[in-house]
């Protein structure tokens, strides 16, 4: 696949056409690519990152502080444009290959389209999304704790980045 093919079938349209092209991948290639020992050894590591970012957020707190801004109106950040704009296939593939069931699950036009009522449904989440830190998270947590948070967040999009990498170099030897 050419890589100019590869970039804008998997990065432009909606939730909805990403999400199918995503299918459509796993479908063509997910054995494949589960194969494929560095694919797998990096889904592993990035697994392992989301877990320690994810115990650190629970340190943090910080499910309280974005529920609690999600609760008033014009809250939160899990919008529907997030969902639409910051998702890409090669993203929802990653979380395919890990194993997660992706769907839209919220379709209300608000919100984001991978929100559920436990929070986001990907393991591996938009760069976006890992990076934003609002105001009020800013407030509620003291400077060490934010160090910690976008180090842990830096090494997980670091990772992403790179199965994200290995993930086109594969589909660019499929011709």
């Amino acid at each position: 696949m050419k890589y100019q093919t590869i970039i804008s079938s998997c990065y432009c349209g909606d939730g909805s056409a990403k999400l199918k092209k995503a299918e459509e991948l796993a479908y063509s290639y997910g054995d494949q690519l589960i194969a494929q020992v560095d694919i797998s050894r990096q889904l592993k590591t990035i697994g392992e990152l989301v877990l320690s970012l994810d115990n650190h957020m629970a340190v943090m707190d910080m499910g309280k502080t974005c529920t609690r801004c999600a609760e008033i109106p014009g809250g939160g950040c899990c919008s529907a444009y997030m969902g639409n704009e910051n998702t890409d296939a090669l993203l929802l593939l990653m979380n395919i290959l890990a194993g997660i069931e992706v769907r839209r699950v919220c379709d209300n036009g608000v919100e984001c389209c991978f929100l559920g009522q436990r929070g986001c449904i990907l393991l591996f989440k938009p760069i976006f999304c890992l990076n934003y830190l609002c105001h009020r998270i800013q407030k509620e947590s003291d400077e060490e704790q934010l160090k910690n948070l976008e180090k842990k967040t830096g090494e997980l999009l670091t990772a992403q980045s790179t199965l994200e990498q290995s993930l086109i170099r594969f589909l660019q030897s499929k011709g």
